[in-house]
């Protein structure tokens, strides 16, 4: 290990939670080295958002990334467009990261902000027409919908509160449910029988998102077995996301029941001294605000780690 290879923090993951956190360690004079393509992120990918404070006419998620990216190093973080592939804590408590080509980085601190995917129904037209009017982020995207008829797919909380979201602005929904029964809360069915303009479908297999430039129109199986077609201006997929944990599960940090990171909800310290999590990673609300606010706190934690514990190897 060379002075070069050792770093006060490293953050794997470069959406909005770990770009943040690397500006704020950045900026706290902490060597840091975030490792990441933000390209890939969620934001990246998230079209025209219009619920991210201070852009009232809206603004491309990729220029958003593409700002805090150039922040981050502004301030001095080095950024590798490189995936972590392994995770370990040496014997003299420095965090080893390996990364392609079997390259080896040393770290005080680690912030993991690897984020999560959305489940997605794998169906023809799904991918062709993401931010076509397919979307997997009612927030994010219904107010786009707002009074014209929209589809939300999926089975749970997601789906009964993507449904009641949608009706809030004045759409009308139908609720493709994929099981016998739309698991959500009683206070989410019971709101639902009341509003006339939700309508649930049960034990429907959805076949194909049929449109062109746009979403026109759903193509699914019923409880009977008939073939049907719905035309709608979007479908909502709703089946919750999954975390990009598998790092973090190596490395022997707690998860909870599905797998994404247990942090806490003040100072985002995980089970494992040194390391901190944030983002959709963590579970919780998968917003942009929120993904910013655990990457500052992350590494506000983490500064202060490496201040109080750092030693020389």
């Amino acid at each position: 290990m060379t002075s070069d290879d050792l770093y006060d923090v490293i953050i794997i993951g470069a959406g909005p939670s770990g770009l943040t956190a690397g500006i704020y360690a950045a900026r706290a004079n902490l060597k840091t080295l975030i490792l990441g393509t933000h390209y890939d992120s969620q934001l990246a990918k998230a079209g025209i958002v219009e619920n991210y404070p201070g852009f009232p006419d809206g603004i491309q998620g990729l220029e958003i990334s593409e700002l805090m990216y150039t922040q981050a190093k502004r301030w001095g973080a080095q950024v590798l467009t490189s995936n972590a592939k392994k995770l370990e804590k040496n014997e003299n408590g420095l965090f080893k990261v390996i990364i392609a080509n079997d390259k080896t980085f040393f770290a005080y601190s680690l912030i993991l902000a690897t984020g999560a995917y959305y489940r997605k129904l794998n169906i023809s037209g799904e991918e062709k027409l993401y931010l076509k009017g397919v979307s997997y982020c009612t927030i994010c995207d219904g107010a786009l919908f707002g009074g014209r008829d929209t589809v939300v797919a999926g089975y749970g909380n997601g789906a009964a509160k993507g449904a009641l979201y949608l009706s809030g602005l004045g759409s009308k929904v139908t609720i493709l449910c994929i099981k016998e029964d739309l698991k959500c809360e009683q206070t989410y069915m019971d709101r639902l029988k009341d509003l006339k303009e939700i309508d649930i479908l049960y034990s429907v297999a959805i076949k194909e998102i049929v449109g062109e430039d746009r979403v026109t129109s759903v193509v699914f199986v019923d409880n009977e077995g008939k073939t049907n077609t719905l035309k709608t201006s979007a479908v909502f997929i709703e089946g919750g996301t999954a975390p990009n944990a598998a790092l973090a599960k190596d490395l022997g940090i707690e998860l909870n029941k599905n797998n994404f990171i247990k942090a806490h909800r003040v100072t985002h310290a995980t089970n494992i001294d040194g390391v901190f999590a944030a983002g959709d990673v963590t579970g919780g609300i998968n917003q942009i605000a929120t993904a910013i606010g655990e990457g500052s706190s992350a590494a506000i934690s983490a500064i202060n780690w490496v201040r109080a514990h750092k030693y020389k190897p």
